[in-house]
């Protein structure tokens, strides 16, 4: 009985998602509002920086992503859980153009593009 519950949690506690390998990376933009608020995706946590550099940043766990189709467009929502427990949903359009571009959805205007290494 144990061991059918401690293999019954273990299952509910897997990771079912994979962060897609073209979204990981470090994303910035030249917009002069979002210059110094880079954002990085990894493969199991989202990073966003609050403008003061390596000092000043926020990391929260991915939960879980989707990916959609829609009108020639990728649609991306990245689920992420900060330390309270609130759920939050991080929405944008990625094209693989010029290696890679992000459009937040609720920001289309605003261009960004994976930092080369």
């Amino acid at each position: 009985m144990l061991v059918t519950f401690a293999l019954m949690f273990g299952v509910q506690c897997q990771k079912w998602f994979t962060v897609p390998e073209e979204l990981i990376g470090v994303w910035v933009t030249k917009d002069p509002r979002y210059f110094n608020f880079p954002f990085e995706i990894k493969k199991n946590t989202v990073i966003f920086e609050q403008g003061l550099g390596y000092l000043d940043f926020d990391v929260y766990p991915i939960a879980g992503v989707k990916k959609t189709e829609s009108e020639g467009q990728t649609l991306y929502i990245i689920y992420y859980t900060l330390p309270s427990g609130k759920k939050f949903e991080f929405s944008f359009y990625y094209s693989a153009a010029n290696g890679g571009e992000i459009r937040f959805k609720n920001q289309p205007e605003m261009l960004w593009t994976k930092k080369k290494s």
